[in-house]
């Protein structure tokens, strides 16, 4: 008995399993797709799932006596065509690799992968950089926020990696600037985050077995005083008085975790449409500014939301 293994990257987070399955297992009839569910012959994390259940990233699926799609990047092979100019775009982002990985400093308003109203994103232009079927990106960035990724070049060091993340072996910072002046110099906002159709909910306590428990240690940080102001941000004329800038050390790392929370704390992101306040704001103030594991450790350290 074969036993199929895939571990949750940027592009199936946020997927529901069942359409998980339809897409790589397409020659199986939904039927047998559904049995499997609800037998146990599918599970994330170890664990049976229902239909809806909807993946989070790095987790683990296990596939039994299911038959896997024969090529399941046809799609990619049939896509946009990506121009040289956009390729050379991209590679500028590229802020260190080796022969198993690459970090990039996203830019805001750049998608992780395509979809509706986006023909490609970072996956699918650094597949093409690179020649390479298997890049995919361990930690994931919405659409708005800027700041540094992880791309795996083999499915090995992407096992590795994902499991660094799990075991919180991996440190991420962000840059956040918030509306109001938060009084708390350092403070933790640990909750559960559940996604709806409307975007993520924020409760004190667990609701059903999608909710996860989410932990961020934030903050509040004197750009000028602390760094010199080597971020850049003390001559932006969008951030005012009123405002706080804070650090956010994620510990775990859910669907629009910072951004839920910090609304839900009071204080939204400057920029944020989603969870914020109508500011007009040119762009989403939030950046992964700081990213280290093992002996490797990379920093934004100048014009961080330029």
């Amino acid at each position: 008995m074969e036993i199929m293994e895939y571990t949750v990257n940027s592009e199936m987070e946020g997927m529901r399993i069942d359409r998980f399955l339809k897409k790589n297992f397409s020659e199986e009839p939904l039927s047998k797709i559904f049995q499997a569910l609800r037998k146990g012959d599918v599970k994330v994390d170890g664990r049976k799932v229902k239909e809806n259940y909807r993946l989070s990233l790095n987790e683990k699926i296990t596939v039994k006596y299911l038959k896997v799609k024969e090529n399941i990047i046809e799609d990619e092979k049939r896509g946009t065509k990506i121009s040289e100019s956009v390729k050379r775009k991209y590679r500028e982002m590229i802020v260190h690799e080796n022969e198993d990985f690459f970090i990039v400093n996203k830019k805001g308003n750049i998608p992780m992968h395509k979809g509706t109203g986006h023909d490609f994103g970072l996956s699918e232009v650094f597949k093409e950089i690179y020649n390479n079927k298997n890049i995919n990106f361990a930690n994931r960035l919405d659409y708005e926020t800027s700041g540094l990724v992880i791309g795996c070049k083999t499915l090995k060091f992407l096992r590795y990696i994902s499991e660094k993340i799990r075991n919180n072996e991996v440190e991420k910072r962000y840059i956040a600037v918030v509306h109001g002046k938060v009084s708390e110099k350092e403070f933790v906002l640990e909750n559960y985050l559940t996604i709806g159709k409307a975007g993520v909910e924020v409760s004190e306590t667990k609701k059903g077995k999608e909710s996860r428990k989410s932990i961020s240690r934030i903050s509040a940080v004197d750009i000028k005083a602390m760094y010199g102001d080597k971020y850049g941000l003390s001559g932006n004329t969008e951030i005012t008085d009123d405002m706080t800038v804070l650090n956010v050390n994620l510990i775990t790392g859910r669907k629009h975790q910072i951004r839920a929370q910090l609304s839900d704390f009071g204080y939204p992101i400057l920029g944020d449409r989603k969870y914020g306040i109508r500011d007009r704001s040119s762009k989403l103030y939030l950046c992964c500014y700081f990213l280290s594991f093992d002996r490797f450790r990379y920093e934004i350290e100048k014009n961080i939301f330029k």
